[in-house]
């Protein structure tokens, strides 16, 4: 329904480890900060922002030790530390979430879980739908008709969203039943003690029959043998087990939806952090406000709103297209003064030796430069090749004028097949880029200009 609230939760200790450890350790900044967990988790944020729409969203985090401990001493005890690699990428996962300007929740004595728990609860008392962002199943015992849960599969970004039936088709229960499952079951991951002996099955089947922990240990007459002794035995850690897998849903905790208000978004945080961190990728995934005209008066875009591609805007400096013979003499004129000579070719294929040449950027310094096609759509301008062979070639053979560019083996191979011998070469970015840093993840010309300049470069 058009206008409908709709409010996103979002497990942030969760989502952040289950992003450590799915994506590769390999995910670094070229000062050898890593930032897979950071990325894993901004990447998820944007998705969900782009796809689900929410009009609301908030974070929460787990803080300090809780209740549970106090009940149960081994709870979660066997869990090892978290790793350092990943400890030190929470300060960054926090600047992510305020760089988006969403409201952060964390309650000493109370984990992320009982905050979703309740905090969905006060929306859904609101007439609010709420979506519950996690890489954690323990937060299907919370769906219901207003609350949905989006959690990862296998890989990371295979993400599917449960609802009461999804709940169904995976467990055979309700959602309610969830936390008296893993009473009888247990939970490794959490140090949950179940009733041992009991299994999944036996489990699902006994609820099945008698709804909950309490119609189970009603009806243990007509339990077989085998499991009823195990039922009596394990009362005791079944009830303990119950309350430690049940999600808090009264914490003391106030949802504010003046505060979650997904409102219009500043890129400029978000940019800023996301050029520090070198995700591109993400910054590309950005909304592009376009310019509303004049009468319209400014205005903010929300999250991914339809803003459709962004107006395009005239590049400082001066950048021509030589359309005839008198443009390429009088440029070869220009660069025969020229101190140094960038050039890069345009081409048809990745594979240099498959490539043809379409045409040849030049320049001889700062934001200035010219384009000689060879080649273009339809009515286009283009040169003769022979034509400009014999007027730039002297020039890219001319060993005494130095030149620059980028991955230049692959332009001096096009060029050598096209009847250009380019000699004097000076520098190559990318083997600079390289020389610097082995590992970059920026030796490609775009992530290089944004990473190192401050560039974004137009697409073509």
């Amino acid at each position: 329904m058009a206008g409908k609230n709709k409010l996103v939760l979002v497990d942030g200790h969760s989502l952040a480890y289950r992003a450590f450890f799915a994506l590769p350790e390999g995910i670094r900044t070229s000062q050898g900060e890593q930032t897979n967990a950071v990325y894993g988790f901004a990447s998820m944020l944007l998705s969900v922002l782009r796809d689900e729409k929410p009009t609301h969203m908030a974070v929460t985090f787990d803080k300090g030790t809780t209740f549970r401990h106090e009940v149960y001493p081994e709870y979660k005890a066997h869990r090892a530390k978290m790793p350092d690699e990943m400890r030190c990428q929470m300060d960054r996962v926090r600047q992510v979430v305020e760089a988006m300007g969403l409201p952060m929740y964390e309650l000493e004595g109370y984990e992320a879980d009982d905050l979703l728990g309740t905090l969905s609860m006060q929306a859904g008392e609101q007439g609010i739908d709420t979506l519950i962002v996690t890489g954690d199943a323990d937060m299907l015992q919370l769906v219901d008709e207003r609350i949905k849960v989006l959690t990862s599969r296998r890989r990371f970004s295979d993400t599917v969203v449960y609802d009461a039936e999804g709940v169904r088709a995976r467990y055979g229960l309700e959602p309610t039943q969830l936390a008296d499952y893993k009473a009888l079951v247990g939970d490794r991951s959490d140090n949950i003690p179940g009733v041992t002996g009991v299994g999944e099955k036996t489990a699902t089947k006994l609820l099945q029959e008698h709804r909950a922990l309490e119609g189970v240990y009603e009806h243990l007459d007509g339990v077989q043998p085998r499991f009823r002794i195990k039922l009596e035995e394990g009362q005791e850690l079944a009830y303990l087990s119950r309350r430690l897998a049940t999600i808090v849903r009264d914490a003391p905790v106030e949802l504010d939806l003046e505060a979650c208000r997904v409102r219009g978004l500043d890129n400029s945080a978000l940019v800023a952090l996301f050029r520090e961190l070198e995700f591109r990728s993400l910054a590309e995934r950005l909304p592009r406000p376009k310019r509303p005209a004049p009468a319209q008066g400014a205005r903010q875009l929300g999250f991914f709103a339809e803003a459709g591609p962004e107006e395009p805007t005239a590049a400082d400096g001066s950048y021509v297209i030589v359309a005839n013979e008198e443009e390429l003499r009088a440029l070869a004129a220009t660069l025969g003064e020229a101190s140094a000579l960038t050039i890069d070719a345009e081409t048809t294929h990745t594979d240099p030796m498959l490539a043809e040449l379409v045409g040849i950027a030049l320049s001889d310094g700062p934001e200035r430069a010219w384009y000689v096609p060879v080649r273009a759509p339809g009515n286009g301008p283009r040169l003769k090749l022979e034509t400009v062979q014999r007027e730039l070639g002297p020039l890219l053979a001319d060993a005494e004028l130095p030149k620059y560019g980028h991955n230049l083996k692959y332009d001096l191979n096009v060029l050598r097949r096209s009847g250009f011998e380019v000699q004097g070469l000076a520098f190559d970015t990318m083997i600079a880029e390289w020389l610097v840093n082995p590992a970059s993840r920026s030796l490609g010309l775009k992530n290089l200009a944004w990473a190192r300049l401050d560039r974004e470069m137009t697409p073509i």
